[in-house]
């Protein structure tokens, strides 16, 4: 009985471990911002809309030609990103936009979302 409870403490705790891992760029937003952003806001400055660079986390932060930056770390609500992400479909401000055929799932918007607040 003991063996069991411990068993499965174990895996309880494994699995609380797994998912409050912490995000890292490269492996877990990147990939998301790649497919849904990097069109407009990637490598290629003759295509960069608003100044706005998402393929390398150091630029992600700089601010946009508005001033302001897209991701506020630590602060997911002040975060524009997240905000453009987050309006309804048809919103002409939703992020990416309906006419681009991108789409960024509710899964990682959250990731997003956690990221931008770790």
């Amino acid at each position: 009985m003991k063996v069991r409870l411990l068993l499965l403490l174990f895996g309880f705790g494994v699995s609380l471990a797994h998912a409050e891992r912490k995000l890292e760029f490269n492996r877990d937003v990147r990939p998301i911002l790649s497919d849904a952003c990097f069109h407009c806001h990637g490598p290629d400055e003759k295509e960069r809309k608003s100044g706005l660079r998402l393929d390398l986390e150091s630029h992600a932060f700089k601010p946009a030609k508005s001033g302001f930056p897209a991701i506020v770390k630590g602060d997911p609500g002040e975060s524009e990103l997240i905000a453009r992400i987050f309006l309804p479909n048809n919103d002409e401000e939703h992020m990416p936009p309906l006419d681009s055929g991108k789409s960024i799932t509710r899964e990682q918007k959250e990731i997003l979302r956690k990221w931008i607040a770790q």
